[in-house]
């Protein structure tokens, strides 16, 4: 029971854009007082009575395939996916520019050769370097391997014989949210499109 409640829990905005991540403990409770409804795989919406019915089914004929929050008169299926009924009004914060977004846009993978590779094998790479007035920001910014990074030096990509994956951008917020979180749900990709280290990179 504990663990179930602790699961991941995504919520919409009311015009279905991923807004954060709360534990299935938060959305279960604001299923009940009807401040969210929950949705599936199929855009279905369901309020808690509706809900608590389908979990009831899905029990009877799948108790083991999916979390559920048991009591001892029945039993609920713990949403991955919830939708606000109220337009949350909430600033979308934005994404901080940090090493660890940088791998987590890059999907830990070297934009010079494609290569996934661990973050200890990794650095950040300026595209144009800081010694010919590149700057620090998400579209001059790469994840690179440290070989890569070494060879390539003080050079720009054209200069090193080097060609980037793909040209780099300022990431949605959204998707570095369905990055982030360990217990992430396939169904989260109809929502989101694809959090952090501390330290903020600057020049």
């Amino acid at each position: 029971m504990t663990s179930a409640l602790s699961h991941d829990v995504l919520v919409l905005n009311k015009n279905w854009a991923a807004l954060r991540v709360v534990t299935a403990a938060e959305a279960l409770a604001d299923l009940f007082v009807g401040r969210v409804e929950a949705v599936d795989t199929d855009y279905q919406a369901y309020n808690f009575a509706s809900w608590h019915e389908l979990s009831e089914y899905m029990y009877e004929f799948e108790p083991d395939g999916r979390g559920f929050v048991k009591t001892v008169a029945s039993a609920v299926l713990v949403p991955h996916v919830v939708r606000l009924l109220r337009f949350d009004r909430v600033k979308r914060r934005s994404v901080r520019l940090s090493r660890k977004n940088v791998y987590l846009r890059d999907n830990f993978t070297c934009q010079y050769t494609g290569k996934k590779l661990p973050s200890s094998r990794l650095n950040l790479d300026h595209v144009i370097p800081t010694s010919r007035g590149g700057k620090t920001t998400w579209e001059n910014l790469v994840c690179c391997s440290i070989e890569v990074n070494e060879r390539k030096g003080g050079r720009t990509p054209k200069e090193a014989g080097l060609k980037l994956v793909r040209q780099p951008k300022r990431p949605d917020p959204a998707a570095l949210l369905f990055q982030t979180h360990r217990f992430r749900h396939d169904s989260w990709r109809h929502f989101v499109d694809a959090a952090y280290w501390n330290t903020e990179l600057h020049d």
